[in-house]
């Protein structure tokens, strides 16, 4: 949850500095995969603030068993997925006048989807 409050705030290619109308908006405002971050790391926030929500609810009160594992399970692969989406857009967005890297993170990053989905198959 921290690093997608962080990267919240750490805007990738930064904010505009100078005295023009548009002083303190994102650079890349205008740019889809700049879009599909900002949107991806808000839910990895989200997903990741609600598993931990469960897990102070559980510790707090007796209530709490297999189902609250599972919920929490859940949101913490959702906010998971989220995160590299949001790296990998992220990293898109900044890398865009080099298509040839933004490419390979985006292949590199989408295999760590599928490192997850092995992992969960058969561990």
């Amino acid at each position: 949850m921290t690093v997608t409050f962080a990267a919240g705030f750490t805007l990738p290619g930064g904010l505009y500095n100078d005295d023009s109308p548009n002083k303190g908006m994102a650079i890349l405002l205008r740019k889809a995969a700049f879009r599909a971050f900002v949107i991806s790391d808000v839910l990895a926030f989200s997903f990741s603030a609600g598993a931990i929500f469960i897990y102070f609810f559980m510790a707090d009160s007796d209530v709490g068993g297999d189902e609250d594992f599972k919920r929490t399970g859940i949101l913490q692969l959702l906010a998971m997925g989220a995160v590299v989406i949001a790296f990998v857009t992220g990293m898109y967005a900044t890398l865009a006048n080099s298509l040839a890297l933004a490419v390979s993170v985006c292949v590199i990053g989408c295999v760590s989807f599928l490192m997850y989905f092995w992992i969960i198959i058969w561990v």
